[in-house]
């Protein structure tokens, strides 16, 4: 069997040398072999064997989607017509709609009883809510890596007001409640900033912060994390029961009551149609919907809170 070398990290999760290692792209990058996403993938793993996993995913959004679960059932057989010892060394990266790919692909392993070695999904567009991201975690060795950003413009407005799959994606904040074998990271705000982009167009912060969807962005948070140093500007995730658009709303203690407060944030409950809503330090309304769902969301935005004592109010 190949010698792996693991370097431990302190959050329980390790950076793979001299494995192998399938990057898997994202939508309308299911061709570009040379790409900014496929080189910001071998930089990260450069003492690994990087292969460039390619499917048909450079169509429309719906077609393409579905084809992403196709083609992650095809790789989940690939993986199983491998020898267990290729599989213990095996890393598989994806980016948006190849993340997909990888958490259906780690849950059908689940279902096979295989496991590769991890798994890493970068801004993964899957509904948070899918009964394959419950089972991702128990198809690898390693806890599975989740990379999320709160403010991912493409997922934030593309997938989650027209993608039609019933959640927010789980690329944006995470699931609701811990996963089996899964560590969520959410990249800082400054994250575009601090990626350097050689093409024209990436010394303009302002398009990076538009296009902040690029794999790239998510790679260079992903090396900290490989390295043991995760960002500790991370944004705060908050799993949404809606889709949700951000905005500032008026405390005027009339119509809604304080449920509880973590760290100036609040959940508040309509005193007319009982629905709640969680609103940030910075007044705006981050996720609403019934109280069940806010209740779960708001004890996951508290549980990442350290400035402060949690201070119920109920």
């Amino acid at each position: 069997m190949r010698k792996l070398t693991m370097a431990v990290l302190a959050a329980g999760v390790a950076a793979a040398a001299q494995a192998e290692v399938w990057y898997v792209p994202g939508w309308n990058r299911t061709t570009e072999t040379n790409g900014l996403a496929y080189t910001s993938c071998t930089n990260v793993f450069k003492n690994a064997k990087c292969a460039f996993w390619g499917w048909d995913g450079d169509r429309g959004w719906s077609t393409s989607a579905a084809n992403a679960d196709v083609a992650a059932k095809r790789l989940a057989d690939e993986i199983a017509a491998t020898n267990a010892a290729f599989r213990s060394e095996l890393v598989l990266v994806g980016h948006s709609l190849g993340g997909r790919v990888v958490a259906r692909t780690l849950a059908e392993l689940s279902r096979r009883g295989l496991k590769v070695e991890q798994g890493i999904m970068l801004a993964p567009a899957i509904p948070m809510s899918d009964a394959d991201v419950v089972k991702m975690g128990l198809g690898c060795v390693r806890p599975a890596i989740v990379v999320v950003n709160p403010k991912d413009s493409v997922l934030k407005y593309c997938y989650d007001i027209v993608g039609g799959e019933g959640a927010p994606a789980l690329g944006r904040n995470g699931s609701p409640v811990a996963l089996a074998n899964v560590v969520e990271y959410a990249v800082p705000k400054t994250i575009t900033n601090e990626t350097k982009i050689d093409a024209a167009w990436g010394r303009s912060e302002t398009v990076k912060r538009v296009c902040n969807h690029l794999a790239a962005f998510y790679f260079t948070e992903l090396r900290r994390i490989l390295d043991g140093k995760p960002s500790k500007s991370a944004q705060v995730r908050v799993p949404q029961g809606r889709i949700n658009l951000d905005w500032k709303v008026m405390d005027a203690g009339v119509w809604w009551d304080v449920l509880d407060t973590c760290d100036g944030w609040k959940l508040e409950r309509n005193i007319v149609t009982g629905h709640c809503r969680i609103i940030s330090p910075e007044r705006k309304r981050v996720a609403w919907g019934s109280e069940a769902q806010m209740r779960v969301s708001f004890e996951k935005i508290c549980a990442q809170q350290t400035s402060k004592p949690r201070v119920d109010s109920k």
